[in-house]
């Protein structure tokens, strides 16, 4: 699963537009795009460490607290727990006004759920596993109410209502098909993300109100 669970993730970093001349001052500011550019060169502790320097200075500042969900997620020792509380830092603030606002609330519910769905399957005995299936199917389906065309977590939450259902059948079938839908869903996550890529290009200019 190490190689293809970094598939299951959203790759999305919130990033913020500079609408002052003053906004280098700003250390919160500072600290993410620092903190983007070390995630962007696959530098996930550094990246953490400027990520928790901006929350340092404002413990609100969202940019900051998803970004270092996704830093979390994507580390080396794959910090999933670490990762979820990021995420519920992040979903635990006002839900803003915009499309996009409520496009950045679903992919943390989707990563969120990603987080918890590697969880149940690293060891799926464990009395954890199944509750942690569970909470992924929520998210998912919180998700979906904020972004009802995400393809992907609707893949994602059939995967898990798959699972739940099936959760009686032997230990070594479950890991064969669980392995063939994760390859599935990591055709599927490429393709999101090609389309991510084209919104972000074309909402870029459309977040000057927004100072991230």
């Amino acid at each position: 699963m190490n190689k293809s669970k970094k598939q299951l993730f959203r790759i999305f970093i919130i990033s913020f537009c500079v609408i002052s001349l003053f906004s280098s001052c700003d250390r919160k500011r500072q600290y993410t795009r620092e903190g983007n550019s070390s995630y962007n060169k696959k530098e996930f502790a550094k990246a953490t460490e400027k990520y928790e320097s901006a929350i340092a200075n404002d413990s609100t500042f969202t940019p900051a607290i998803f970004n270092r969900g996704n830093s979390f997620y994507m580390s080396s020792d794959s910090n999933y727990k670490a990762a979820i509380e990021s995420y519920e830092k992040y979903l635990s603030q006002p839900l803003g006004k915009t499309l996009q606002d409520s496009l950045n609330y679903a992919n943390a519910f989707y990563n969120k759920g990603n987080s918890e769905f590697a969880l149940s399957q690293q060891n799926p005995q464990d009395s954890l596993s199944g509750k942690y299936l569970q909470q992924a199917a929520m998210d998912y389906q919180q998700s979906l109410l904020l972004n009802p065309k995400d393809t992907n977590a609707k893949y994602n939450l059939a995967l898990c209502l798959w699972l739940m259902k099936n959760d009686n059948q032997s230990q070594s079938q479950n890991q064969q098909q669980n392995q063939q839908m994760l390859e599935a869903m990591k055709i599927n996550e490429k393709r999101t993300l090609e389309r991510t890529k084209k919104v972000e290009a074309q909402t870029q200019n459309k977040r000057n109100e927004k100072d991230w």
